[in-house]
């Protein structure tokens, strides 16, 4: 099993990628570090009790993490594709856990410094806990066993602005620190995830499986169908694209990509250009690939796994 901990902003498509490693064997899920994002920090952390809840997973610790980007002021949030509750304004009451005492950003530098080179960061929203994990405890880089970056456009547009995906661009300081840090940083972004698109009957044999788990993914699941196509982001109208599931697919089996080593680095100087990817595929700068780029994905074999872990594992 793979040692994971998963840091996220749910989020509807946070909610689906969830549930997806919740129903896979490969992950031992040791902790969900909450991050602001989709919504505000505090939303974020009440979402992922909720869907804890849903999916009988109670025993996984929540972690809040940091309300703020390291330099942009109020973050903004995402309520035109999420809803203002970031679960599809499905306004669901109050879970009855709570988030654990301790900071996310000193309990991820604790667990991974005790067992280096074992735990996996998947990093579902900005990365800005672990860019102050990193920046508190440098040695957490070289710690963990490898960053898998849900965000990232290299031969696609962004989705905030013509370069940059929301989650890099939400704190693209954050993003740098991270990408040159050391650590082994694979990212899943935009290249993938735009071909990875559930179809109605795959979304159909999901909500007959009737859990608590899905029935909550099934009531959120239309704001973010009607947002996408609002944007004309879905080639079927009642199909589904949840942007953090590639990611998480990577971290439960990375065969299903088309990986490619380049050199990464994240903008965060330029207003017009904040939180782009900009990847030398060719060698250009004659540095050393610091990250692994998904650039191609069996998107059939994803999504049928994704359906399988969630209509027959979901508990």
């Amino acid at each position: 099993m793979k040692r994971v901990i998963i840091d996220t902003d749910p989020g509807i498509d946070d909610t689906a990628a969830l549930l997806f490693a919740f129903g896979s064997p490969e992950l031992e899920i040791e902790a969900l570090t909450t991050i602001f994002g989709n919504v505000s920090l505090e939303q974020c952390t009440r979402n992922a009790l909720t869907i804890l809840e849903a999916a009988s997973r109670t025993e996984i610790p929540v972690y809040q993490g940091v309300s703020r980007s390291f330099g942009l002021g109020d973050p903004p949030y995402a309520p035109y594709i999420h809803g203002s509750d970031g679960l599809g304004d499905t306004n669901l009451p109050m879970p009855e856990t709570r988030p654990q005492a301790r900071n996310a950003v000193f309990e991820i530098i604790e667990r991974v410094l005790a067992s280096p080179g074992d735990i996996t960061f998947v990093a579902l929203g900005r990365l800005t806990n672990l860019a102050l994990a990193m920046n508190v405890a440098p040695q957490v880089a070289e710690s963990l066993k490898e960053v898998v970056v849900m965000g990232g456009a290299v031969t696609v547009p962004g989705n905030v602005t013509p370069v940059a995906t929301a989650n890099l661009w939400g704190d693209p300081q954050a993003a740098d620190v991270v990408y040159r840090s050391g650590a082994r940083i694979v990212q899943v972004g935009l290249d993938v995830c735009r071909e990875v698109e559930f179809s109605p009957e795959q979304l159909r044999q999901v909500w007959q499986a009737d859990t608590s788990a899905t029935r909550l993914l099934q009531k959120a699941v239309s704001f973010i169908q009607a947002a996408y196509n609002s944007r004309g982001r879905l080639r079927n109208p009642d199909g589904a694209q949840f942007n953090d599931v590639p990611a998480m697919a990577y971290a439960i089996d990375p065969t299903l990509f088309r990986m490619r080593d380049a050199f990464v680095r994240v903008e965060h100087r330029s207003e017009l250009t904040a939180g782009q990817t900009v990847a030398d595929l060719e060698g250009a700068t004659g540095s050393p690939p610091n990250a692994s780029v998904a650039l191609g994905v069996d998107a059939d074999r994803l999504t049928g796994l994704w359906v399988e872990r969630l209509s027959g594992g979901a508990s």
